[in-house]
This record gives structure tokens, C-alpha cells and sequence, in this order.
């Protein structure tokens, strides 16, 4: 039978598929709203922005946990030969998601007025009640991405998640242009219906994948083995046992942005700002800044779930000295991606802003500028806690990571509410405070990380080296970007100096080998990089 006679090689290829599916999805959701912000521009984004983050925290209910529950109890049903045990887990799952998206739906609905009111944006009504109907569309996908999954048919999810993505790109833009003479609560509510519509698109491609192979899955239930059934109620304890630790940690992320959505306006309202610019400042900090700011993270999240099969092999076999090595280029990982981008950052924050947004007036420029040289440094702390928690995901400590990030959201809120009632701090309070959080994050981490693996940290190669080559990127780019804007050329300076930035580092990794052989034998390409690093004397 096809999914029981699945061969390594098979399964390989579908984790790659999905791998390189999520990437490119999350490459497309990251730039997504800088086009958007040129529809919508300030004055729109702040309502896209107040809605969006109890969506995200919603929504990890239904798809963080219960999905990957589903494809583990699946899964472990499927290589014991019961099939039919494995369908009862998805109907079961199912039945599940299906009343979580209903009530996580008709609760974000009804709740649209309270929840504008309370983050001090009242014309974000239309925003919630735009993204609601999503929620349960999510909700019914996910349990089939869930069951797909277990059975090794990684390109269900796959297609539907890229499917999502330009979906909502197009649907959002179009009906946010179509809306835009309403207003731009109009504007907001319509690139946010996009995104409801995109959710039952990808439904409907999954469903069209699971229907093609129905004739396939027919022919396993007709051949699988006889086991005791299962009852529903063990199943849905099996079910929360493995999705409830899953989706805590997965929460902790939206529930700082719902800090930010219910506290960032109505706090400086109370400092004297009136609610216009509070919300404007609101928006420029999440559309302009914070979208800038979790883009390196795309790239460190895929290079270091690359590593989370190496280091559980490694474990699995105890090869102690395999586990150390893999989970020390983890974090030099982190650390030569997040450092130079968050250089990069601190010196071309405001041209980049400028070319990429263009609709800011110039006082909006000047806040744009400053909050991005704050915020920046943290793009390191981001690097060093995405990085890590894939590492300590593959040693088998996820509960680690999840526990320090939520240290590190407490000490957010306390420190964004006390810096943001100061009136020379502001907005920029907000900013400081989210560092403040990844800088706690990162440095747990990484004890805990050392603690676990008993590894010892070489400061010239983990830390040095890469300063120095950052240290020389930053020169050649900050020298680069004021000899072409001394000559007139804005935007032809910004593209320059990011391009020269890029060689002089990518010179820099292999002048003084950033990478060990051994880190080499981790990384995507990393053979090809061993050519260029190392000779065969070395």
C-alpha cells in the first residue's frame, strides 16, 4: 500500500517539500504588508494592525497544537498498520476544530465593538469583524492538514499554505483599493476580508488534495489491521495532552502584540497625545518598524529547524559529541545572521524606510528612524531566540524556550508601561521594552542551552570573529550609502550599500571561516561553502 510502504527517501522529500513551502509562505505573509502599507498608508494601517494581533492569538488555538497532535497520533497509528485508528483520530480531531473555529468565530464577532473600544480605536470594528469568519475556515483546514501530515501526503499542506499566502496578497490589495474612497476603516476591513477569503481558498485546496487521494485512503481502511477501538474521550485527552503544551507556547508571541494593541494608545493618549497620533505612532511602529525587524528571523527560523533532525538524530544515537556540535552551530548561526542585520538596520533604517514606504511625511520619517535604531538591536536578541528554541526543540526541552519568552513578555508589558508614561520616552517605551523582552529571552536561552549540552563557548569564534567582520561591513556601508547621497542618489545610494554591505560580509564568512567544517556539515549548501573556505590542506 502507498502510504505504509513509505520509504525514508519519500518521507525526506515531503518534509523538504513542506520545509521549503512554509519558507516561501512566510517569505511572501513577511512582505506582504509593505505594499499594503502603501494602500493603506498610516492612517489605515493602524486599524489593520489593532485587529490583527488577537487574530494571530486566536488562531494559534486551532493551528499550532491540534495539528501536529493529529499527525503524531496519525502517524503512530499509521506505522502500526491501524488505519482505521488513525481515521477515528482525524474525525475525532475534526469534530474538535470545528466547534473551536465556530466559537473562536462568533466570540471575535460579537466581541468587535469591546475589543476597538478597549485598544482605544473604535473604527477597528470593522477590522475584527473582517478577520472573524477566518478563524473557523483556519479551524476545518487545519484538521486536514493535521491527518495529511500524519500520513506522510506533505503536499496538501504545502500547496494550501502557498495558496493562502498569494491569495491573500491579491484578494487583500484589490478589495483595500476598492474600499479606499469609504475611508480607510473601509480600506482596512476590506485587505482584512482578503485574508478571510484567501483561509477558504486554501480550505478548498485541501480538500480538493484530500478528495484525489480518497480512492488510495479507502484501499487503507479496507486492509488495516484490527485493534481495539479507541474511545472519543481518550482520543480528545491524547489530543489536548499533546496540543495544550504546544499552543501555550505558540501563544506567548501574539499575546506581546495584543500588549501592544491594548496598551500603546490608550497609554499615550493618557500622556497627552491625542488618539489620532497615538494611533498613528501605533502604526508606524507595527507596519513600518516591527515588519523590518522580523524579517531576518524568516531566514534564522529555517536554517535552525534544518538543524532540529541533526540534533534529535544525534541524541537518539547519543552521540554527545554530534548533539554539542550541532547545537553550537545553531547558535554561531544566529549570531553571524541576526548581528550584521541588525547593523544593517541601525545604519540604513531611514532610507530603507523611506524606499520602501514612501507615503510617510517627514515627521513620521523622523519617528520611523528612531524607533528602528531602538528596535534593531533587538534583531539579534530575535536571532539568538528563534535560533535556539529550535535547537532546544530538538533536544527535547520545547517547555525551555516557551518558559523563558514568557519571562521575558512579562518583563515587556511591566517595562513598556512604566517607559511609556514618560513623555520624552513615548512610543519609543515600546520599542525598548520588546528588546528588553528578547535580550532576557536570548540570554536564558543560551544558558539554558549550555546548561543542558555541558558545551563550551569559544568567545573568538562564536563572537569576535563575527563582530569584526560585522564591524567591517558596517564601515563599508555606512562610507558607501554618504558618498552616493552626498552625489544625489537617494535610492541608488540605499540598494548600493545594502549590495556592497552583503559582499563585503559574504567576503568577510569566508576570509576569516566564520563556519567550521563541522558547522558546514549542518548547513544547507555548506559543501559548496567548504570549497571556497577550506583548501583540501586544511
Amino acid at each position: 500500500m502507498e502510504i505504509k510502504n513509505k520509504k525514508t527517501k519519500s518521507f525526506v522529500m515531503g518534509a523538504a517539500i513542506l520545509g521549503i513551502a512554509g519558507l516561501l509562505a512566510k517569505i511572501i505573509g513577511a512582505i506582504y504588508r509593505i505594499p499594503l502599507a502603501g494602500i493603506l498608508q498610516t492612517e489605515g494601517m493602524k486599524f489593520y494592525e489593532i485587529a490583527y494581533p488577537y487574530y494571530s492569538w486566536l488562531l494559534v488555538i486551532s493551528s499550532a497544537g491540534l495539528p501536529t497532535a493529529i499527525s503524531k497520533l496519525v502517524s503512530e497509528r499509521v506505522t502500526r498498520g491501524d488505519f482505521l485508528g488513525a481515521r477515528k483520530v482525524f474525525t475525532v480531531a475534526f469534530q474538535m476544530l470545528v466547534i473551536i473555529g465556530i466559537v473562536t468565530s462568533i466570540t471575535m464577532f460579537l466581541l468587535s465593538g469591546s475589543l476597538a473600544r478597549m485598544s482605544g480605536l473604535e473604527g477597528a470594528t470593522l477590522s475584527f469583524m473582517a478577520l472573524s469568519p477566518a478563524l473557523l475556515f483556519v479551524s476545518i483546514m487545519c484538521a486536514y492538514r493535521g491527518y495529511l501530515q500524519g500520513l506522510q501526503l506533505m503536499g496538501g499542506t504545502a500547496i494550501s499554505q502557498v495558496t493562502e499566502q498569494v491569495i491573500k496578497l491579491l484578494a487583500g490589495f484589490t478589495l483595500a483599493k476598492m474600499l479606499l474612497p469609504k475611508g480607510y476603516e473601509y480600506a482596512a476591513m476590506g485587505a482584512l476580508i482578503g485574508v478571510s477569503f484567501s483561509e477558504v481558498i486554501a480550505l478548498i485546496v485541501i480538500i480538493f488534495f484530500y478528495r484525489r487521494k480518497k480512492e488510495m485512503l479507502a484501499d487503507t481502511l479496507k486492509n488495516s489491521k484490527r485493534f481495539k477501538p479507541e474511545s472519543r474521550k481518550s482520543l480528545v485527552k491524547a489530543l489536548l495532552a499533546l496540543a495544550i503544551p504546544i499552543t501555550i507556547g505558540a501563544s506567548i508571541m501574539p499575546l506581546t502584540g495584543i500588549a501592544d494593541s491594548a496598551l500603546i494608545i490608550n497609554t499615550l493618549t493618557k500622556t497627552g497625545f491625542t488618539p489620532e497620533l497615538a494611533g498613528d505612532y501605533y502604526a508606524i511602529l507595527r507596519s513600518n518598524v516591527t515588519v523590518l525587524i522580523n524579517m531576518p528571523a524568516v531566514l534564522t527560523v529555517a536554517l535552525a529547524m534544518s538543524l532540529v533532525p541533526a540534533i534529535s538524530g544525534a541524541r537518539a544515537k547519543k552521540d554527545i559529541k554530534g548533539v554539542i556540535s550541532a547545537s553550537k552551530t545553531g547558535l554561531k548561526l544566529s549570531i553571524i545572521i541576526g548581528l550584521p542585520c541588525a547593523v544593517g538596520l541601525f545604519i540604513l533604517g531611514r532610507p530603507i524606510i523611506a524606499m520602501l514606504f514612501s507615503y510617510l511625511e517627514p515627521a513620521e520619517l523622523d519617528v520611523a528612524e528612531n524607533l528602528m535604531r531602538v528596535a534593531s538591536i533587538g534583531v539579534l536578541f530575535l536571532s539568538i531566540v528563534q535560533a535556539v528554541t529550535g535547537v532546544l526543540q530538538g533536544l527535547n526541552r520545547p517547555l525551555v524556550p516557551v518558559v523563558n519568552l514568557f519571562l521575558g513578555g512579562v518583563l515587556k508589558v511591566i517595562t513598556m508601561i512604566i517607559l511609556m508614561r514618560i513623555p520624552s520616552i513615548n512610543i519609543h517605551g515600546a520599542a525598548i521594552s520588546t528588546v528588553a523582552c528578547y535580550a532576557l529571552a536570548a540570554a536564558i536561552d543560551i544558558w539554558a542551552l549550555v546548561r543542558i549540552t555541558r558545551m563550551k563557548l569559544d568567545s573568538y569564534d562564536m563572537f569576535i570573529k563575527p563582530m569584526i567582520a560585522t564591524a567591517l561591513m558596517g564601515i563599508s556601508v555606512y562610507v558607501v550609502y554618504r558618498i552616493l547621497t552626498q552625489a544625489g542618489h537617494g535610492t541608488l545610494a540605499t540598494l548600493a550599500a545594502v549590495a556592497v554591505g552583503v559582499v563585503v560580509y559574504g567576503l568577510c564568512v569566508i576570509m576569516f571561516k566564520l563556519f567550521t567544517k563541522a558547522d558546514l556539515e549542518f548547513i544547507p549548501g555548506g559543501r559548496k561553502l567548504r570549497k571556497l573556505m577550506y583548501s583540501d590542506d586544511d
